[in-house]
């Protein structure tokens, strides 16, 4: 996401609420509870969770708490690393917002009527160091700056696209202020503040030679700008009166490939990493095998789809050699995207099979057919996909990346419930990974 803030970006000092408090651990023994505000440790007013972290290191911990209305007194001492506490997420109102109109921004493409909550566009500092949120530093005040280099919020996750000013500039929609980016990151690397950049490839725009001026005037930054991730541009079918895109073409990919193939190489030897990394995405579209595993360095920016394909695919092997069973014992259906079902139907396939188990590749009739990746399809269009289908078997599996956490509702408000009575079968929400997808076929 992009720029301009239109949040507080310093909060007051409110606390922060305990959504959960797992058993036998030193909250629980405390007293700690759910729906408890944690307002001060040892004299300390928090502001966030962030803070909470920061001075929960401690070995004891004198809590001020509001309960029901009451400010009560409680000591953690603690006795393990994990304290056992899991707190409330920030509300809307509370995030620093993007006030920006990047070329490329994804929920500008989304179309009217979803849900208040999938049009939020956060620019916070405090979410790219908590969950990996991408932000792009525009507008980072000088206290913001502070707070990152005293409390060492590291690693942050920072949008770049391209260096040149005049560039990123038209690439964040114009922004009010300047959108010069090696400063800012020249000045968190010499706090030592770990980076991970991220460049959203739009062809034409800062592609060829733009491209490799970027990656160039980071490396330098190395290793405190730890990674470069480069990832094609998504476009939905919703870009009225957008700037007009297009998509990378499967020879632009494979050029892609080769350029950063080189590009790895020459790091590799200079900097002893690779540095900058290509999506599994444009590895598909370029037709080329995915990189072998120790190629992604411990996948760093995995959330960022690099090297996701390679690590299932990995994770499925290795689960098959461990397993005593590995025969299909139910007859199934099995929901992904089109762009991961290629790579999973060989897989299931290669299983001994007792019963069916059909890989169903969902096109997105909702954002479009550009948008290839399973955790971006609807309820509406997994059920009308399966209903042309006749024979779904006995239950049918979807992804859990579907479905919102928390209440697993997809992002057209179906619920798997609704699915299941729509396509009269089973609907059972799995993790995307190798051994909860094997658990359901072959126990």
């Amino acid at each position: 996401m992009s720029g301009c803030t239109s949040a507080d970006p310093h909060p007051s000092a409110d606390g922060v609420v305990v959504a959960g408090v797992r058993a036998n651990t030193d909250a629980s023994s405390a007293g700690l509870r759910t729906g408890d505000r944690v307002r001060a440790i040892n004299g300390v007013a928090l502001r966030d969770a962030i803070d909470f972290q920061f001075h929960a290191a401690d070995a004891v911990l004198r809590l001020e708490i509001e309960r029901e209305g009451r400010r009560l007194p409680l000591t953690v001492v603690r006795a393990r690393a994990d304290l056992g506490v899991e707190l409330e997420p920030p509300r809307p109102g509370d995030i620093a917002t993007c006030a920006n109109k990047c070329v490329f921004c994804f929920i500008h493409q989304l179309p009217k009527g979803l849900r208040k909550s999938l049009y939020v566009k956060d620019d916070d500092y405090r979410l790219s160091f908590l969950h990996g949120n991408y932000i792009t530093l525009t507008d980072l005040e000088e206290a913001d700056f502070e707070r990152i280099v005293e409390q060492r919020l590291s690693p942050l996750y920072v949008s770049v696209h391209a260096t040149e000013p005049g560039l990123r500039h038209r690439l964040l929609g114009h922004p009010r202020r300047s959108a010069e980016i090696l400063p800012r990151l020249e000045r968190l690397a010499k706090a030592r503040i770990r980076v991970h950049a991220q460049i959203v490839l739009c062809p034409d725009l800062n592609d060829g030679p733009h491209l490799a001026r970027t990656v160039a005037e980071l490396a330098p930054l190395h290793p405190h700008v730890a990674t470069t991730a480069v990832v094609p541009v998504g476009l939905t079918r919703h870009r009225e009166r957008l700037p007009a895109l297009r998509m990378l073409s499967p020879t632009e990919a494979v050029a892609l490939v080769d350029t950063v193939d080189g590009w790895q190489r020459d790091f590799l030897s200079a900097l002893g990493s690779r540095f900058v990394f290509l999506s599994d995405e444009i590895h598909l579209l370029a037709g080329r095998p995915l990189p072998a595993a120790a190629a992604y360095e411990r996948f760093p920016v995995i959330e960022d789809g690099i090297g996701l394909v390679r690590r299932f695919e990995d994770g499925w092997r290795h689960s098959v050699a461990r397993r005593r069973v590995r025969r299909v014992v139910r007859d199934v259906t099995i929901v992904t995207g089109t762009m991961f079902a290629p790579r999973l139907a060989p897989l299931v396939a290669a299983l001994e099979h007792g019963h069916r188990a059909r890989v169903v590749p969902v096109a997105n009739d909702f954002f479009g057919h550009n948008i290839g990746v399973a955790g971006l399809l609807t309820g509406t269009d997994i059920q009308r996909n399966l209903a042309l289908r006749g024979d779904l078997g006995d239950m049918v599996l979807v992804p859990a990346v579907t479905v919102r956490d928390g209440d697993g509702v997809f992002l057209d408000d179906l619920t798997p419930v609704d699915l299941a009575r729509d396509l009269g079968v089973t609907v059972k929400l799995v993790s995307p990974t190798p051994s909860a997808l094997l658990d359901v076929l072959c126990r």
